[in-house]
């Protein structure tokens, strides 16, 4: 990741307290489709973490309603407690409830948009967008100045916020629609999805009702039932934390496994491949004896962290 020179031309920002910064950045990440993409990165003194480790992504349907409204903020404020990130697309209706709730509960939230750093779409998110980056959070694109939200680049915008969460969570959605292609690149990408179950007869809950039936989703109910599930609920991340002292004599593998645990707190089974440096039959067999020896657990999701 390379901090390139402060822009002063984005009017979007132009008012903001702090100056943006913007970061080029490289990703060769699994979830994000295993290919080579560059994305362009807005924050306010780099405070920011798209490594943060616990990632939320909340989408659904432009169109709100008080229930989806209730239900996204509720979504929002017991997370808030526990350290996680939120992710979500910053466009119409109910994604925008998302990063308001982020905002004003004090969460860390990133808007993944589908055009450049020169514009914005739809224009009554700019002062939102405005707090996201003030409050430590940020904006990021996959795509240069002067491209406009043409319909074609929702997918493409999609699989970023599928691959950079732990977990997404679909609030109401039609059968069709951008939230559905978000699930399915999910799904697709071993994540954990979740969805809250609708009325039948309520088009707006017709896909998450699919993906339920469909066992692409699990059930959620509430927050508390998120945090759970994930593994989330008692612990927080602490990078200062320590493995206490083991009397175990472990293999060089195996310390390089524990080492990055250490350092990180928890990491997906990919993450952990490249940060210990082993090739993917090494990593998952000093894992697995690792998880024998009760020195590592794992949580949903393929990830693992110290005991």
């Amino acid at each position: 990741m390379v901090l390139t020179k402060p822009q002063h031309n984005w009017s979007l920002l132009r008012n903001t307290r702090s100056l943006p910064y913007f970061f080029q950045i490289s990703v060769t990440r699994s979830g994000y489709c295993n290919v080579m993409i560059h994305l362009l990165f807005c924050s306010t003194g780099g405070k920011a973490s798209l490594n943060a480790g616990r990632i939320v992504a909340i989408v659904g349907m432009g169109n709100k309603t008080e229930s989806g409204i209730q239900q996204r903020e509720n979504l929002v404020e017991e997370p808030a407690k526990h350290d996680i990130m939120v992710v979500s697309g910053l466009a119409l209706g109910i994604v925008a409830i998302a990063h308001n709730a982020s905002v004003k509960n004090k969460v860390p939230t990133i808007g993944v948009v589908e055009y450049g750093f020169d514009s914005m779409y739809p224009p009554d998110n700019t002062a939102l967008a405005k707090e996201m980056v003030r409050e430590g959070g940020g904006i990021l694109t996959e795509f240069r100045s002067e491209t406009k939200p043409d319909k074609h680049n929702f997918p493409i915008r999609n699989r970023i916020v599928a691959g950079m969460c732990d977990a997404l969570v679909v609030v109401e959605t039609d059968i069709k629609g951008g939230s559905m292609i978000t699930a399915e690149l999910a799904y697709g990408n071993n994540k954990d999805v979740f969805a809250i179950l609708g009325k039948n007869t309520d088009r707006k809950s017709a896909g998450c009702n699919h993906l339920i039936k469909q066992n692409k989703a699990m059930l959620l109910t509430d927050a508390h039932h998120l945090l759970d599930t994930l593994g989330w609920v008692n612990t927080k991340p602490d990078k200062k934390k320590k493995q206490k002292e083991l009397f175990i004599q472990l293999t060089e593998q195996e310390e390089k496994i524990v080492k990055v645990l250490q350092e990180k707190g928890s990491l997906h089974i990919n993450e952990l491949h490249i940060k210990s440096g082993l090739n993917s039959s090494a990593a998952a067999a000093a894992i697995l004896n690792l998880e024998l020896q009760q020195i590592i657990c794992s949580l949903p999701g393929k990830i693992y962290q110290l005991l």
